[in-house]
This record gives structure tokens, sequence and C-alpha cells, in this order.
């Protein structure tokens, strides 16, 4: 049985994730999670929080059984990519593309030289083409051609935040062994693979900030942060009424968009007043989202499916019909669940698991991949081979 370990660096919590492959199907052995410092757009997490909540996570998860011989994959999210996109192209020597072609093509992708400070995680090509004329996601080998392309979205990772975790899961006895891109793990679990081929967004809202990522088949083709999240919520009703923030979680989680306030109500609280600050942070939510999506838009068609994940609004009744309504787009909010882990609230670290175990959940015969180009990091697994039709791992 395959058994994969990840942690994901949320923007309020860390989260370790223990899961084994079996029959297709995900099993959660252990998970468990520990709010901490978090960080801001912009800003690496604090060190010493970082440590000290990946200690606390490895250490417990060390005294449930002799674990420190495997690995751990790491999430990186959106704010610590960089995302470049280039082409190449090949001649076809044969006037059909077969293997050959497409491992130089894959080859020649790779050739990209990364920005100071950062490391290539990983390459996706997406948008084949022969003699210029779009393969629509289909696999182009066996079609007749002179010339093979495509387009190639190269996946950097900040060298602080590598450090900064490396040092946090060493300092805790255990080894890494991946780094990979949440939201491109993250699509692959969460949207469909033909809604991705066409174009797709994915929207995930933590704690204290908001990514929104267009993707094209496997690749994250560009990402817009903007700082408001759950917290952001939970914050101000904390404040307008002198709670804990705890209650205030509670009054926020149990909010519902149009609804009666029953819960307010029920504390002995006004509840014009909750909708009055909950439904204010929500306006300027939507206004940024629809900003970030605007921005995204020119990278995907028109009508795109628009996917939403993690626990920041989502589970505010309501609120994505709210957000529908006024984005002016029809927001999906839904993942696979995995035993007692809400699939949308938890599909960051559900899919850096389902991404190790099943490389994403994609077909064999598929003519998108994700190679794994790093030099740096020992054992980081392909999405698929180097021919991109028949897995290779490499761990």
């Amino acid at each position: 049985m395959k058994r994969s370990f990840v942690i994901d660096v949320g923007s309020s919590k860390v989260s370790f994730l223990d899961a084994s492959a079996e029959g297709g199907a995900l099993i959660i052995n252990s998970f468990d999670t520990r709010p901490y410092a978090g960080y801001s757009i912009g800003k690496l997490p604090d060190a010493e929080a970082v440590l000290e909540a990946v200690d606390e996570l490895l250490s417990k998860a060390y005294s449930r059984s002799v674990l420190r011989s495997h690995s751990i994959c790491i999430g990186v999210p959106a704010p610590f990519i960089l995302s470049a996109v280039t082409s190449r192209e090949v001649h076809t020597p044969s006037g059909r593309v077969c293997d050959s072609d497409l491992e130089l093509l894959l080859d020649r992708g790779e050739n990209i030289e990364p920005p100071e400070g950062y490391t290539l995680m990983h390459t996706t090509p997406f948008d084949y083409a022969v003699n210029a004329l779009p393969c629509g996601g289909g696999s182009p080998l066996g079609l007749k051609s002179k010339r093979l392309s495509a387009k190639f979205c190269h996946a950097f990772v900040c060298g602080e935040f590598v450090s900064l975790l490396t040092d946090a899961v060493e300092s805790a006895g255990w080894s890494v062994g991946n780094f990979i891109s949440s939201p491109m793990a993250c699509a692959s679990f969460t949207i469909p693979l033909n809604a991705r081929l066409g174009g797709a967004v994915l929207i995930d809202c933590g704690g204290t900030h908001c990514d929104v990522s267009a993707i094209r088949g496997n690749a994250v083709v560009r990402t817009e942060s903007f700082g408001i999240g759950g917290t952001h919520f939970a914050k101000d009703i904390a404040y307008g009424f002198e709670l804990p923030m705890q209650e205030a979680e509670e009054l926020k989680r149990g909010y519902r968009f149009g609804g009666d306030a029953a819960l307010a109500a029920a504390k002995d609280l006004n509840a014009d007043d909750l909708r009055l600050i909950v439904e204010s942070r929500a306006e300027e939510f939507a206004d940024r989202l629809r900003e970030a999506l605007d921005a995204v838009s020119s990278e995907i068609p028109a009508g795109s499916p628009v996917h939403l994940v993690g626990g920041g609004v989502s589970g505010m009744s309501g609120c994505i019909e709210y957000l529908s309504e006024k984005t002016g787009r029809s927001i999906i909010a839904g993942a696979p669940r995995a035993g007692r882990l809400n699939g949308i609230r938890h599909s960051p670290t559900l899919a850096l698991a389902h991404f190790m175990l099943y490389d994403g959940g994609m077909p064999e015969k598929s003519a998108l991949s994700a190679r794994s180009t790093d030099r740096i990091f020992s054992g980081v697994k392909e999405f698929f081979s180097v021919s991109a039709f028949s897995r290779k791992h490499k761990i």
C-alpha cells in the first residue's frame, strides 16, 4: 500500500496529513492541524511560529508510529510561487508526431533559467498544436505534422520559503522529499479534467487572504491574491460586539446570508448589527474577488467554470450564492470528501496527498504533463512520464 505524508502551509494554520492509496481511494490514516501566526502577502511566515507548529504536528505523528524514514511533501501556497509561460516548437521529421518528438519538445520546454532567489519546481506543458493548429486538449501523438509546439508553464518556488520549511521539518527529525505547487495540486483534485482543458478558475480562500488562479489543463498560468479571508469576518464581529474570537468565529460560521440571523438572537445580539458587520466585509471581499477574477480572465476563455475551496468563507450559509451574484460568476463550491474531512474546507491538504499518491488523479493516456525538473530537491515526482503518456515515478 502506498503512503504519503504532506504538510499544507495555510495563511493561518499548518496541517499534516498521513494518507494511503488503496483501490483508487484516498485513505486517511491521520490528520492534524495547528494555528500559527500565518503570513501576509509578500511576507514570509514567522520562522519561530512555523518551527513550533511543524514540530508539534510531526512530534505527534511520530508518537503514533515510527514514520521518520519517510519524506514529506510540502505544498507551496500561491504567494510564494512565480509562474512564467514560454512557447517551444520542434520539427517532426517522420511527418507524424511520435514519442521522440514529444520528448524533444518537453526537454526544450524545461530549458529556462529561474529568477534570482527562486528554484524551478516543475514545468507543465499545455495547448499542444501541430502545424500551428491547436489539438483542442487532445493527444497530438500520431497526428500528421511538420511542426509540433506547446506552451509551458514554469512554477518557481521562493528559496527563502524552501529554506524555512526545510529547517522546520528537519529540526523535527524528518526529511523533505518534495515541494509541490498547492494551486496545481488543488486544481487537479477539485476541477474535472474536461473543465480544466477548456480553462477554469480556482478560488482558494483561507484565513487571512484569498488566491484566484487561472487554470489551463494542469498549468496554473496566473494567480492573483488579495488580503481578505475568513478571519477578517470573525475579527469584525469580535470588535463590533466585544466578543472573544472563538465566539466571533462561531457567529461567522453560523451566519446565513439572506437569513434571519437566529444565532445572533440566541446570543442576545442585535441581528441588524450583525448583518451590517458581516455584509459590509462581504461586499468588500466580493469587490476584491471580482477584480481578481477580471485580472485572470485574460488567460482563459470567457465563461470558464469557477471553483471555490478553503475554509475562509465556504462555511457561511448562502455565501457562495451571494458571491456569485456580486461577481457575476456562477461559483461552484464542491470537492471530493475523504472520511471525516470536508472536501471544500480541506481540499488544499487532501489535494497534496492525492497528487502524490495518484499523480493528480489524471488518466494515464493524456497529452498533459507536469514534469518535475528541479535538480535540488531529492525525489520530486513527475506528474507523468517523459513521453507524457505512461507513468514513471522517481521516488
